[in-house]
């Protein structure tokens, strides 16, 4: 049987007596499951993995997504970690700090914006799982936020104007707003990763929870002008990142937190970007869309 330590109400719990580089027994990997059904962000402590030992627990919980940056163009054969992992760091791929006008920095800005983990793509991820190698000293947290408890905070009437939209995700919205130049986006690297439609509410499927979608990926709600979804976006924005709802994780070398992308928000905090910070993620797919692949908004 495993520790559960509640860390924040329904929000986050610690998980103790636990070794995740070992195969877990399908009932102990059942009140993982459970735990992260009902917490939406596990923390596990003192986990030293191997890409293979993260890999190999997080498939278990679906699909995998392969990490591929629409315009950094690294050859697998010289990143620093596998595909199978988004690079979570401020290293090239030869263990350097990258530059300051190194596109993969601007990656590591716009995680600073609140988002939730490909939220840009068709299928959106379910799931992500973060291992830390290299921690900084001070700041670098990463702060989540509870969609579930936000969305069921607002009043009914608000929840009944909010439930049937649908806005339009795009990856390079928040990589241009810290900088990124337009321009060195190719076509071809704009086509591989076209603007997506999601739902501006979720239910989860094991819980039964409602919660808010949102993401700084959101360009607008389909049916809104830019400006009316922006102030919309930006009011439950705020309304969800309130104190009551965010959890700050402080990191610690060998940590591994996992979240569900399906019910929270996430941002990282700033640092000191001359001290290395090194980091992987796994993320798993969702089962489908949020909405139908026929989908097209009819005016």
């Amino acid at each position: 049987m495993i520790c559960v330590k509640p860390v924040k109400q329904e929000f986050v719990a610690e998980i103790g007596e636990i070794d995740l580089s070992r195969t877990l027994p399908d009932d102990i990997f059942a009140e993982v499951e459970q735990a992260f059904n009902r917490y939406a962000v596990l923390i596990f402590r003192n986990q030293p993995l191997t890409e293979d030992q993260q890999i190999a627990f997080a498939i278990r919980f679906g699909e995998l997504e392969i990490s591929v940056q629409p315009f950094v163009s690294v050859p697998a054969s010289k990143r620093r970690i596998s595909t199978n992992f988004s690079d979570i760091s401020n290293l090239d791929e030869n263990g350097q700090l990258v530059s300051q006008t190194d596109n993969r920095r601007f990656i590591n800005l716009a995680n600073q914006f609140w988002h939730t983990d490909s939220s840009f793509k068709r299928t959106p991820g379910k799931m992500s799982m973060l291992s830390a190698q290299v921690v900084v000293p001070e700041g670098g947290e990463t702060e989540f936020a509870d969609m579930r408890a936000a969305w069921e905070a607002l009043p009914a009437a608000r929840q009944e104007a909010l439930v049937n939209l649908v806005a339009e995700h795009d990856y390079f919205r928040s990589r241009v707003m810290v900088g990124l130049d337009p321009n060195s986006i190719s076509p071809e690297r704009r086509a591989s990763r076209p603007a997506v439609p999601q739902v501006l509410v979720r239910q989860h499927p094991a819980s039964g929870r409602k919660s808010l979608y949102l993401a700084s990926h959101i360009t607008h709600i389909y049916g809104m002008d830019i400006a009316e979804s922006r102030r919309l976006v930006d009011e439950l924005t705020a309304h969800a990142t309130q104190p009551q709802f965010v959890y700050t994780h402080r990191w610690a070398i060998d940590d591994v937190v996992m979240w569900d992308n399906r019910c929270t928000m996430h941002r990282g905090r700033p640092h000191d970007e001359t001290q290395p910070r090194a980091m992987r993620r796994a993320t798993v797919k969702d089962v489908g869309p949020t909405v139908p692949e026929n989908w097209h908004y009819a005016a």
